[in-house]
């Protein structure tokens, strides 16, 4: 419902509304007994340039009231540091579709949020490795999207698909290709020094030529590092703990026996 807009009104009975746009939104669910039950909404509101933190009890309606007294500002600087020259800022006009990946600030209060102004700034100086060192089977990076100073999202080439939607077409596909080409894009990472740590089928885009693509940059390290961004649960060794060559080679064992499960 990105995009909605939502009453913004003050405790003060002056019946003055005013309106914030709704930029993000995530239901939330509990476990109770054997099943999940809703618990509430985060939400990210947008007023004016400045960003705000809700959470409420009850689903969206057109005619929700939240209380400005229980909202609570989102500090940029959590969110989009600063951007360095060092870094590649993306060509106002672009040739290519391209794709803005941008930080989630639904995290914002959760105990569990990663420090998402390092981790896009971790993520941006890994593209710029790749950007200079490009491969046929490695997301194309066009550069950081830079407002006011800050990096405000990471731009790339956009491909059509990703794995899993490419395997529910039905459409022949040769799994010993796509693995081969999963692979030689890994070993790219690993001789430049990079372990991606997060491989998996939503992370395998498929360009127009069917050509798999690595993508998603945001788990990566430098190999021996700790890890930081935990990987996706299933398709990762939940006991890592450090940046490791096995642990790309895990993810892409687990896309093989997918693909031999569902396209063989």
């Amino acid at each position: 419902m990105s995009g909605g807009r939502i009453n913004r009104r003050t405790r003060a009975a002056k019946l003055a509304a005013r309106t914030m746009e709704i930029k993000e939104q995530s239901e939330i669910f509990i476990e109770k007994g054997d099943d999940f039950v809703f618990d509430h909404i985060k939400l990210i509101l947008e007023e004016n340039g400045k960003y705000f933190h809700a959470e409420i009890k009850h689903r969206l309606s057109p005619s929700l009231v939240i209380d400005v007294d229980t909202l609570r500002p989102v500090p940029i600087r959590d969110f989009w540091p600063p951007f360095d020259r060092s870094l590649t800022r993306v060509p106002n006009t672009l040739s290519k579709d391209y794709y803005i990946k941008r930080p989630t600030l639904l995290y914002y209060k959760d105990d569990q949020a990663q420090d998402l102004s390092t981790q896009i700034l971790d993520e941006a100086n890994v593209c710029e490795i790749l950007r200079n060192n490009p491969h046929p089977n490695i997301a194309e990076y066009l550069g950081c999207i830079e407002e006011n100073g800050r990096i405000k999202g990471l731009c790339f080439v956009k491909y059509a698909t990703d794995l899993i939607q490419r395997v529910q077409t039905g459409r022949t596909l040769d799994i010993d290709f796509y693995i081969q080409s999963i692979e030689s894009g890994i070993r790219h990472l690993h001789r430049l020094g990079l372990i991606h740590n997060d491989i998996n089928p939503r992370n395998i885009m498929i360009s127009e030529d069917d050509r798999p693509i690595i993508i998603d940059f945001d788990s990566c390290k430098p190999e021996g590092e700790e890890l930081g961004k935990p990987g996706t649960p299933g398709w990762v060794i939940e006991s890592a703990e450090y940046a490791r060559q096995e642990n790309d080679f895990f993810g892409l064992s687990m896309i093989k026996k997918y693909l031999m499960d569902n396209c063989a």
